[in-house]
This record gives structure tokens, C-alpha cells and sequence, in this order.
């Protein structure tokens, strides 16, 4: 058999181990007592009355399941706009590489799920939805595709591309900085027509224009205020002051 039945005894043993060093090491304590109580809590089995750790659980996951469709079938259709399937496909490689992450070939397939979000929110009525798929199943693109898409068309239609279209709201920073390389990614191939801003507490009142690294990115406060981009991305906190503070 490949794995032995104790396959993973020897990490828990290791947490276990390099725990108690460490804590011992942190804490100096000089008691005889204390540190030998502290030794056999930390290093008890797992799963055993007063242990640290608890008996280890495995979950298996699976992968989501892949829809019918291809990014190159649903081009030009109503769930996705041509150009942003073309920028999709082949995201900018300098000053970073952002294809090797963030490229969706024309042969991807979409999982399900997103292919239902898409097809929910690109009804001519507006649509509310909830997406309750695991982590790394592709959530964000679930509302961040239909939103590039209607913009393209916009672009297509000749409307002014200044003003804010699509407030997107998450609770902490760093989940709104997560999403800098996805749209840079996504937004660099339409050439400024698409155009974002993560805006946090971070984001500087002015900086110089050659601190723009992608075609699309709005990088501090002055621009932010003197030509709207179509897409903010901000919290809940920023947004409260955006609503009462006279620069906004």
C-alpha cells in the first residue's frame, strides 16, 4: 500500500514538538512545575483529555463542476462580450505576468455555477443573487464578468465612461487589494476605457502618472475625484465617509 496507516502521526507529533519548544522558548519560565505543566499540555496526544491539538480531521474536496460552454462559445453571445473574452485570454505579461493567474483560454470551460450567475444577471430585469460555492471556485468572477461585459457594451454604444457603475463592498482591505492584479488583468486590454480603483484608507491623494502600471488603474485620490472610474472597490467604512466628506 502506498501510505502507511500512521501517515500523518509524525506531523501531528511535530506540531506538538516545535509548539512546546517554542512557547518554552517565549515564556522563560523559571518554575520547575509550571514548565513541566506546560510540557505535557502542549505535548499530550492528540484528541486526549487537555491536549493542544485535537484529533486531526480530513475533509475531501472536489472539483466544481464545468459547464458545456467554452469562453470562445460564449463570445460575442449575451453572457460575454467579445473584447473582454480577448482580454481575458491574454492578460498583460509586463511589468508582471499576469497570465500565468489570471488567463482564461477561449477552450476554458466555466463552471456551472458561474454560467447560472451570468445567465441571472444578464437579464434585462435587475437580478439578486447568492453565491455559496468553496473558496477558490471562482466566486468573484461570478458578478465581476457580467459587470466587465455590460461595460464593453456600453463602450460599444458610445456612453460616457466616466461615473462610478458597479460599487463592489467587501469588509477588510485585504481582500480588496486581492483584487488589484484580477482587474489590471481583466481592464489593461480595453486601454483605459475600463477603469477601477481600490480605494482604503491606503490610497494616496496624488501620485505621479507614471506610477500607472496598467492601462485602466486610477492610483490616487486627485484622479479618483477629478474623473470617476466605472468600477470602485472599497469598504463599507470608506464609503460611509465618501457620503458625507465634501472632497467626495
Amino acid at each position: 500500500m502506498l501510505y502507511q496507516k500512521n501517515y500523518f502521526s509524525a506531523l501531528t507529533g511535530n506540531l506538538s514538538t516545535r509548539s512546546e519548544r517554542a512557547a518554552q522558548g517565549l515564556l522563560s519560565l523559571g518554575n520547575p512545575q509550571l514548565r513541566q505543566f506546560l510540557h505535557d499540555q502542549l505535548t499530550a496526544a492528540p484528541g486526549t483529555p487537555g491536549a493542544w491539538l485535537a484529533d486531526p480531521v480530513f475533509e475531501p474536496t472536489f472539483g466544481w463542476q464545468e459547464s458545456s460552454e467554452t469562453m470562445s462559445s460564449l463570445a460575442g453571445g449575451n453572457l460575454l462580450h467579445r473584447r473582454l473574452a480577448e482580454a481575458m485570454a491574454a492578460p498583460p505579461k509586463e511589468p508582471h505576468d499576469l497570465a500565468e493567474e489570471y488567463a482564461f483560454p477561449s477552450n476554458r470551460h466555466p463552471f456551472t455555477h458561474q454560467l447560472a450567475a451570468w445567465e441571472i444577471l444578464n437579464r434585462p430585469e435587475p437580478q439578486s443573487l447568492v453565491v455559496t460555492s468553496g473558496t477558490g471556485s471562482g466566486k468573484t468572477e461570478c458578478f465581476l464578468v457580467p459587470v466587465l461585459s455590460q461595460l464593453a457594451k456600453e463602450i460599444d454604444a458610445g456612453e460616457d465612461p466616466e461615473g462610478v457603475r458597479a460599487l463592489f463592498i467587501y469588509p477588510l482591505n485585504a481582500l480588496i487589494n486581492s483584487q488589484q492584479n484580477r482587474l489590471d488583468a481583466w481592464t489593461h486590454g480595453f486601454g483605459g476605457q475600463i477603469r477601477h480603483c481600490l480605494y482604503t484608507g491606503a490610497l494616496e491623494n496624488e501620485r505621479r502618472n507614471r506610477d500607472q502600471q496598467y492601462d485602466g488603474q486610477v492610483i490616487d485620490r486627485k484622479s479618483l475625484r477629478a474623473s470617476p472610474p466605472q468600477l470602485l472597490v472599497t469598504n463599507a467604512t470608506m464609503l460611509e465617509y465618501m457620503l458625507i466628506r465634501k472632497d467626495d
